[in-house]
């Protein structure tokens, strides 16, 4: 645990405008209120935990259009599926998160690479 703030302390505090995590369950708001003090303040201050009884109303403070913007899968109404479909017009682009096709993507990007002299 304590690898992990070391992570967050050295590489985000000037990276990261807000990390706002929901819906969080109890057990992880539990060990973020014993890591917070912890960290330096201008870090802390960033991270924003939002428990899931009050996922709707504070998540919509963030957003652009409110509770507009709030995702199906958060109880809400927009549906992100249509923004970001797995089978686009792209089909050569990723518009959602893909772990893998990330992996090898830079495998053949450093197979490619040439340094320059």
């Amino acid at each position: 645990m304590m690898n992990l703030l070391s992570a967050l302390v050295k590489g985000y505090p000037d990276r990261l405008y807000e990390l706002i995590s929901c819906p969080v369950g109890s057990i992880i708001q539990f060990v973020m209120k014993l890591l917070l003090p912890l960290m330096p303040s201008r870090l802390a201050s960033k991270i924003i935990l939002i428990g899931e009884e009050e996922t709707k109303e504070k998540l919509s403070s963030y957003l652009l259009n409110g509770k507009d913007d709030i995702p199906t899968f958060l109880n809400g109404t927009a549906d992100h599926d249509l923004y970001y479909p797995k089978d686009g017009a792209f089909p050569d682009k990723t518009l959602t998160f893909d772990y893998k096709g990330m992996i090898e993507r830079l495998e053949v990007s450093i197979k490619e690479y040439k340094p320059v002299n």
